[in-house]
C-alpha cells in the first residue's frame, strides 16, 4: 500500500505544478506502477477545469468563462503538454529526412514556427471546443476528457518503441505492461460511466485509442518511435478530438 501511495504522489508531483514536497521513489518500476493513476491525474485536473466553469459562469459571459477553463490544465501541468505538441511540429514539420536531425529540433529549446501554429490551433481548438460545451451546457465532458487523454498516454507507451536511447519519456515508453493498460482502461471506463454515459464513453475511448494507434504509426514514420514529447503532444491532439466528437454526437 505505501509503494502505491508513493506512486501516486510522484505522478502528482512529476505533471502537476503541486507542491509535494517529500522525497519519493522515482526508478522505471515506480511510474510503471504507477501509469494507472494516470488517469486519476487527468480526473483531477478536469475537477479543477469544471470548478473553475462553475464558478465563472455565474458572473461571466461563456467566452471569458471558456477562456480561463482552457487556461487551467496549463497552469496546473505548467504547460509540459502543449510544449511537447510544439516540440514534436517543429520537428516533425520543418525537417525532412535524418531522424537524429528531427530529434535534435525537437530538443531545441528555441520556438519555431511550426510550434506556434500548433499551439495557437491547439489554445483555438480547446477554446471553440470549451465554449460550445458551456453553451449546450453538458460541462462533464470537461472532467471526462483529460481522463481519456491521459489513458491514451497508457495506451501508446504500451504499443510505441523508444525513439532515443535516453530521454524523459523512456520512463513510460516500453515500460508500460498490458496489466496496467488494463487497469487504467477499467478506471477510465468507470469515470467516464459516471460523467457522460457508458455509450458515449466507450466510443470516445474507442475513437481515441485509435487516434494514438495512428500518431503513433506517424511518429515511427519520422523518427522510428516515441519522445516524451510525442506523448505530450498525443495528449493534446486526444483531448481536442475528444470534445470535438462529443459535440457532434450530442
Amino acid at each position: 500500500m505505501r509503494e502505491y501511495l508513493n506512486d501516486f504522489l510522484l505522478f502528482f508531483q512529476f505533471f502537476t505544478r503541486i507542491p509535494i514536497n517529500k522525497s519519493l521513489n522515482c526508478d522505471k518500476e515506480n511510474f510503471r506502477r504507477g501509469s494507472i493513476f494516470f488517469p486519476v491525474v487527468g480526473l483531477f485536473i478536469g475537477i479543477v477545469q469544471w470548478i473553475i466553469y462553475y464558478i465563472l459562469i455565474k458572473v461571466l459571459p461563456v467566452n471569458i468563462t471558456a477562456v480561463f477553463v482552457v487556461i487551467i490544465p496549463i497552469v496546473i501541468t505548467g504547460g509540459l503538454h502543449v510544449d511537447g505538441l510544439g516540440d514534436t511540429c517543429d520537428g516533425f514539420f520543418s525537417f525532412k529526412g535524418d531522424k537524429h536531425k528531427i530529434i535534435e529540433i525537437m530538443k531545441d529549446s528555441t520556438v519555431g514556427t511550426y510550434a506556434t501554429i500548433a499551439i495557437v490551433f491547439d489554445m483555438l481548438a480547446r477554446y471553440a471546443a470549451v465554449s460550445t460545451i458551456i453553451e449546450m451546457n453538458l460541462p462533464l465532458i470537461l472532467i471526462a476528457t483529460p481522463i481519456i487523454a491521459r489513458f491514451t498516454v497508457v495506451f501508446i507507451s504500451f504499443i510505441g518503441k523508444n525513439a532515443k536511447e535516453t530521454g524523459s519519456g523512456n520512463i513510460f515508453i516500453g515500460n508500460i505492461d498490458i496489466k496496467r493498460v488494463v487497469i487504467s482502461g477499467i478506471i477510465t471506463i468507470a469515470f467516464g460511466t459516471l460523467l457522460i454515459g457508458i455509450n458515449k464513453s466507450v466510443i470516445l475511448i474507442v475513437v481515441a485509442l485509435l487516434l494514438s494507434f495512428l500518431f503513433n504509426k506517424f511518429c515511427e514514420s519520422k523518427i522510428t518511435g516515441l519522445t516524451g514529447d510525442s506523448l505530450g503532444a498525443n495528449n493534446e491532439l486526444v483531448e481536442i478530438l475528444t470534445m470535438i466528437l462529443f459535440i457532434a454526437i450530442n
